[in-house]
This record gives structure tokens, sequence and C-alpha cells, in this order.
């Protein structure tokens, strides 16, 4: 069975006569055609089918009470317009009509100086943290995981004021540490 024909099925249920049909898709088609950006061109059908069907189940509930104004039928119009680009979003369709430039995101391959320099940052890093004394070592590599002091405090079982001393002065440390071996910010 087509759409049409499941239409007009469903607009007989709702009580619309045939030309009283035609005028409500008329009034939806317009409206459609009115608030539909160029993009979902190809869309459009599907919006207009997708405003009429809401405009018939309102009908079908037996809710007639606005529904007959043309200012209800274009908001139905724009709230079907409007979700139907919210879907095309979140689906992140790209149409293909002609003129339209499709941007496509550029992906950058890292560089192989920058991956070495990296590595050997890490593992300046990890010397210097293994060379701090053990309590400066422990408070700065939870400061390093995004630890607040409070949070510290509890998991070491430390107080919190010695918790902050020691993470200040482990940075402290390990700054001096890079900066010996040459790894700046």
């Amino acid at each position: 069975m087509s759409v049409i024909a499941e239409e007009e099925g469903a607009a007989a249920v709702a009580g619309i006569a045939s030309a009283d049909w035609e005028r409500l898709k008329g009034v939806i088609e317009r409206a459609v055609t009115r608030v539909c950006p160029r993009r979902l061109t190809a869309h459009r059908d599907d919006i207009v089918q997708a405003a009429l069907l809401r405009v018939l189940d309102v009908l079908g509930r037996g809710e007639h009470a606005g529904i007959r104004t043309s200012s209800y039928l274009w908001q139905v119009a724009y709230t079907v317009t409007v979700d139907e680009l919210r879907r095309v979003a979140r689906r992140r369709e790209v149409s293909l009509e002609e003129g339209d430039v499709i941007a496509m995101p550029v992906r950058r391959v890292p560089d192989p100086e920058r991956i070495a320099e990296g590595i050997e940052a890490g593992e300046a890093i990890r010397a210097c943290l293994q060379a701090l004394a053990r309590p400066r070592r422990l408070a700065v590599a939870l400061h390093l995981y995004g630890f607040a002091a409070a949070e510290a405090s509890r998991t070491l079982g430390w107080d919190l004021k010695q918790v902050h001393n020691l993470t200040y002065r482990g940075l402290a440390d390990l700054r001096r540490c890079l900066a010996s071996k040459g790894v700046t910010p």
C-alpha cells in the first residue's frame, strides 16, 4: 500500500473530506517549502509526510480545537523541519547537491620528530619521578593523575597540609630535574 493511500485512508478515518485533505496538504507543503533550508531539499517530501501524519494523529485522537488554523499547520511544519534538521545533524548526513561544498576534517599525521620528542620527555619524567623521595613521588604522581589535594590526603592517609607541601616541593624538584635534562614546557 502506498504512503498516499495510507494518508488518504487515515484522513478518511479522521473524518476529513477529500477537498479538505487537499487543502490541508497544500498548506503544509507551502509551509514546509518556506521553512525548509536548501540543504534539506532532498528530505522535503519526507518532512511533508511527517507533518501530515502529526496532524492526522491529532485529528484521530479527536483534538480538533486549533488544528484548522493556518498558524497551527505552519507551526507543525516548522517543528517537523527542526526535528529533521536535528536528525540529519545527528547522523551527519551531507547533501551532494550541485554547488555544495563538502568540508572534510583533515586528520593530521603526527610528525615522527614530535613523536620521538614525546617519548623522550616521557622517559625523562619517569626518571625524574623515580629520583624523588618516596613521599614526594607519591604526592606528585597523584597530582599528575588529577587527584585533588583532599583526595590524595584521603588516599594516602596523610594530613592535607602535608600533601600540599609534598606536592609543591616535589613539583619544584621535578621541574629542576627536567630542566637539567633539557626538557622544558
